[in-house]
């Protein structure tokens, strides 16, 4: 479905609360970029194409500038649809030397931004608004648990199948106050389309069950028949990490004065204190909705 919506050659997307895709014609030969490494180190405008343009300085000098140049993109206008996405807006930013398209499902309303530039990296990510109403940490373990298998690819953990044979050069996944972002990114165009195949699969068909919940979020362990019963979990060993760090804790007390009565003023990731009280009928619910 992605090759037909985008042509031979998709770059991947950044999107806000939704879907986003981005392509070229098969003659085109571009790139995109995940929003957050859109700068390289020194400033400069990651995926833009430079090239030395000599000039004379007001002395008289010879000098030479560097000049970006714009990535070539297939013509699109206004209202354009293609597979039941329309073009709602188009720009060019400069500063990247990108061309940002923003399109919009006509069926659903899925917004879309594809950017088009000169990097190598070919970068996909998806992500969905998951603002909690407590500190269980639902949104948190979700992250976790859509990565333990799916419909498509019943295995225990894709995501570290992935680590081992993938060609990426970037995959992960981030749960923050109001949204999850599951972006992945990769210079090989058969391995890219394999990354995004298996998360799109993860994180609208995943084989979750009560176990999962166990597993990532929390359960009961007793190493001794006479010793105490512990609790246990990946997100709730993790956070219990978290609260060590005493500047963790101070952001959130003053996070929970300033946003006492919105989503702002929970811990998304999960406080260790509350997450044992999330129970598989929330957390199914969290994820239906």
């Amino acid at each position: 479905m992605l090759r037909r919506l985008f042509g031979t050659r998709m770059i991947g997307f950044v999107s806000g609360g939704g879907l986003g895709l981005r392509r070229a014609g098969p003659s085109v030969r571009v790139r995109g970029f995940l929003g957050s490494s859109v700068r390289a180190r020194h400033g400069t405008a990651r995926g833009v194409r430079w090239f030395a343009a000599p000039s004379v300085g007001a002395a008289g000098a010879a000098e030479v500038k560097m000049v970006a140049t714009a990535p070539q993109v297939i013509p699109r206008k206004i209202g354009d649809v293609v597979e039941d996405f329309e073009l709602v807006r188009e720009e060019f930013v400069a500063e990247y030397a990108s061309q940002a398209r923003l399109w919009k499902h006509k069926k659903t309303g899925t917004e879309l931004l594809s950017i088009l530039n000169a990097d190598e990296n070919k970068t996909f990510g998806i992500v969905f608004r998951t603002p909690p109403k407590d500190s269980t940490g639902v949104p948190h373990i979700l992250e976790h648990s859509v990565l333990c298998g799916s419909r498509k690819y019943p295995v225990k953990e894709p995501f570290v199948e992935l680590i081992k044979s993938s060609l990426n050069t970037f995959l992960n996944a981030f749960t923050f106050p109001d949204k999850t972002c599951y972006p992945v990114a990769s210079c090989n165009e058969q391995d890219f389309y394999n990354l995004v195949d298996v998360y799109m699969d993860a994180v609208l068909h995943p084989a979750m069950t009560p176990d999962t919940l166990r597993q990532e979020g929390h359960h009961f362990e007793l190493d001794d028949i006479d010793g105490k019963m512990t609790i246990k979990g990946v997100v709730y060993n993790e956070m219990k990490g978290a609260y060590s760090d005493p500047e963790r804790v101070l952001a959130e007390y003053s996070q929970e004065a300033i946003f006492p009565d919105i989503t702002y003023g929970v811990e998304s990731g999960g406080h260790p204190r509350d997450i044992p009280d999330l129970t598989w009928e929330q957390f199914k619910g969290f994820h239906d909705r």
